[in-house]
């Protein structure tokens, strides 16, 4: 049952805010009359009040949510307050919800909060002003939250949609570069035998027409040897390239000494040739790691320290440290090291240094490097002085 309010003219109604449409769910026809006369003194406001009395009828008024507001008394017949809660999705209810009850009760009050309600009224100390207090302060919170389960929706639908996009995305990226990585492993299977082709019938001419040729015949010869096999070699690194980032990794317990004994053993006649003194520690510990991609990147670290450390290379260092979940392997040389403006960018692909480019070399040894430690879990930096040698670090996660 609908009832306007008998409100009290207080002067020019100009200043009164719109119908306030109060839903009140209570048995007791004195409480209603109370609540009605309470609310025709607060000024400024008209109040439309629909009672429903019947307990069976106010899970559907609840639930049809056209009331601004909704005092819901604890005692009913048939149910109490509590139980309608449970019986209803409160948080599907847009409108808020005030609590009545006969006397103050702190327990009550707890649990009607933890309910879902917005406000909790005794009627024992029931006025206007804190009735008008409640309605409105209800209202706003009511309207702060709603506002605020509407932002966190869009914001989480924002979320979810750029998420997907940005999955979609690495998606794209993810086949483009599986198919730039197919293409660059097919040129360099076709190409390297024809490179080779183009080698062996070199020897041959040079080997067995060689006196025929002057001095410019053999040179030009010559260059294309050299030329055809810096054409295999740089084929043979984009492969190990590719390998690197996409082979499966085999992780085993590995002896650090044993990699570094096999490290020496490979490069022993260079060392000797040269006379640059190896070191390496005796008791290193064991590490978790894929043995041939360790192998690669000692080897390929080694390799660039004699290619390019130049002819006053002297020694060549292996050392271990720990630094909390990695284990980190350093080589150093005491070689010519790199400009300053070389070491952010020694580990890109192709990349040559402006000091190395009389060279031979293909620009990939330390991007592979890179790549096998960044799927150990680790990273790979240099340190260097240009003229005082250079330190490679690499880092490999514990937690494999």
């Amino acid at each position: 049952m609908e009832f306007p309010n008998n409100k009290k003219e207080h002067g020019s109604n100009q200043n009164i805010i719109p119908d306030i449409k109060i839903l009140l769910i209570d048995d007791d026809e004195d409480d209603f009359i109370l609540i009605r006369d309470l609310l025709a003194d607060i000024e400024r406001v008209h109040f439309t009040i629909n009672w429903v009395s019947n307990s069976d009828e106010t899970i559907k008024v609840l639930t049809n949510d056209d009331h601004d507001i909704c005092f819901l008394d604890y005692r009913l017949s048939g149910y109490n307050g509590l139980e309608i809660l449970e019986k209803i999705n409160i948080s599907s209810i847009r409108m808020p919800i005030i609590f009545l009850t006969g006397h103050g009760d702190y327990n009550l009050d707890t649990m009607a909060m933890k309910a879902g309600v917005d406000d909790y009224i005794s009627k024992d100390e029931i006025n206007p002003a804190l009735l008008e207090r409640s309605i409105r302060y209800s209202i706003e919170r009511k309207k702060s939250r709603i506002a605020l389960e509407k932002s966190y929706a869009e914001m989480e639908q924002k979320v979810i949609n750029r998420t997907a996009e940005l999955a979609e995305a690495n998606k794209r990226i993810k086949e483009s570069s599986e198919k730039i990585e197919h293409f660059a492993f097919s040129i360099s299977h076709d190409l390297k035998n024809p490179a080779i082709g183009i080698f062996g019938l070199t020897r041959r001419l040079f080997d067995e027409y060689s006196d025929l040729f002057d001095n410019r015949g053999k040179n030009i010869c010559t260059q294309i040897l050299h030329a055809s096999e810096q054409i295999v070699f740089l084929l043979e690194n984009i492969n190990l390239y590719i390998k690197a980032k996409e082979m499966p990794v085999r992780y085993e317990i590995l002896s650090l000494s044993e990699i570094c004994r096999i490290i020496r053993e490979e490069f022993e006649v260079h060392f000797n040739l040269r006379g640059i003194e190896w070191s390496a520690p005796n008791a290193a510990p064991q590490i978790k790691a894929d043995r041939l991609s360790i192998l690669r990147a000692m080897r390929n670290l080694v390799d660039n320290a004699l290619k390019y450390g130049g002819d006053n290379l002297t020694r060549i260092s292996v050392s271990y440290r720990e630094s909390g979940e990695f284990h980190i392997i350093s080589i150093r040389d005491n070689g010519v090291g790199l400009m300053d403006e070389d070491s952010q960018k020694i580990f890109g692909l192709f990349f040559r240094g402006k000091n190395l480019n009389k060279i031979d070399g293909t620009g990939m040894g330390l991007a592979i490097v890179k790549e096998i430690t960044e799927r150990h879990g680790g990273k790979v930096w240099v340190e260097s002085v240009n003229g005082s040698g250079m330190t490679v670090s690499m880092s490999f996660s514990k937690l494999l």
